[in-house]
Order: C-alpha cells, then sequence, then structure tokens
C-alpha cells in the first residue's frame, strides 16, 4: 500500500468517527430537547474522550449537524464522479461545495462564526474538513500516479479554492458577483492543474 493510500485511510477514519458524531446529534436534535457532548457520545457508541476530540462544545456540533444535512456524502460524491477524468472530478466538487456555499451563505457564515469564536481558547481541530475527505475519497485511483508531497499539496490547495472561506474572500475582499466568484475560482482550479502532468490520470477508468 502507498503512503499517499495508507494517508487517505485515515483521513476516510476519521471521517466516518465525525459522521456517526453528527448523526447521533441529528438524531437527537429531533426530540427538540437540550442534548449535550456526553448524551451525543452515547447515542454514536462511542467514549466521551472521542467526541471530545472532535468537538470542545456541544454548540459547534449543534450548528455543524443543522449544516450537514445539506451535505452529500463522500460516497455520494464519488458516485457523481465515477465516471469523470482526473482534472473533472476536482472541477465537479469545487462547483458542488461553492454552490453549496453560496446556497446556504448565512448558514455557513454563522457556522464559521462560532468556529473562530471557540478556537480563541481551543487548541484542538474544529474544522470537519468535509472537501479533504472527498478530495481524497474521489482522487483516490489517482493516488499512485502522483508522488505523495504532490497529492497532498494538491488537496490542499484544491479545498482552499472552494467553500465559504474562499466565497468570502471573492465576495467581501474582491467585491465579485456569485458568478464571478464561480468563474474566478474555477479558473484558478484549472490553472494549478496545468502543472499536474499524472500519467493516467487524463483518461476515465
Amino acid at each position: 500500500m502507498s503512503k499517499a493510500s495508507l494517508n487517505t485511510g485515515r483521513v476516510n477514519q476519521k471521517a466516518k468517527t465525525r459522521t456517526k458524531i453528527l448523526t447521533a446529534a441529528k438524531e437527537l436534535m429531533q426530540l427538540e430537547k437540550v442534548i449535550t457532548l456526553e448524551d451525543v457520545a452515547k447515542k454514536a457508541k462511542i467514549s466521551r474522550a472521542t467526541i471530545y476530540r472532535y468537538y470542545a462544545k456541544i454548540d459547534s456540533l449543534i450548528t455543524e449537524a443543522s449544516l450537514d444535512i445539506h451535505h452529500k456524502s463522500p460516497e455520494e460524491l464519488l458516485d457523481d464522479v465515477m465516471e469523470m477524468a482526473f482534472e473533472d472530478r476536482i472541477l465537479y466538487l469545487q462547483k458542488h461545495y461553492t454552490l453549496l456555499a453560496q446556497k446556504h451563505e448565512l448558514a455557513f457564515r454563522r457556522y464559521l462564526s462560532t468556529v473562530l469564536l471557540e478556537s480563541i481558547t481551543s487548541k484542538k481541530k474544529l474544522r470537519g474538513a468535509r472537501r479533504v475527505t472527498s478530495l481524497h475519497h474521489v482522487l483516490e485511483p489517482f493516488a499512485n500516479d502522483l508522488d505523495r508531497d504532490t497529492f497532498k499539496k494538491l488537496v490542499s490547495t484544491s479545498s482552499i479554492l472552494m467553500g465559504i472561506e474562499s466565497l468570502i474572500v471573492c465576495k467581501d475582499v474582491c467585491n465579485l458577483s456569485s458568478e464571478e466568484t464561480h468563474d474566478t475560482l474555477q479558473w484558478a482550479i484549472k490553472m494549478m492543474l496545468k502543472g499536474i502532468s499524472p500519467p493516467r490520470a487524463q483518461s476515465n477508468r
């Protein structure tokens, strides 16, 4: 097994644990009663220590669980891109996450505000990293076509160029419209991909 594939496996395992936590939280939220991190841990059948590694406060978990309703899982995204080439898979995910952020912009801004406020006092990793997990998932068939460092930088840079953070920069800092935001971010991805030429990544599998 390559180092890239091993790293992908670790990322996927962490994603599965976070998904269990979010699923449990959403089920408890439907009961319309006050819940705690301990309640969610019990529902998800994980230890208190485990849930505290993912969430320091119940508020951030509830906010993320509310947003999670609108997200496609990495498995669903893989189904969407199964017949696509390497570059098209990345562009598809970029469009998906950017349009999702545009459609639910207020909710995403509130979530980001909650996380940023919590990050002042917490040293824990507070974000779910859906983009990173999904990119690893859909690009795994091509992982051996790239060296480990290039693959890692590709996933990281692609994540930067999609989602709510890039949307905020485009709209608030650059004063771009929604259409200009999409065009600019897609252009950036395409320019980056011009510098990457994995031997078998140009065709479908």
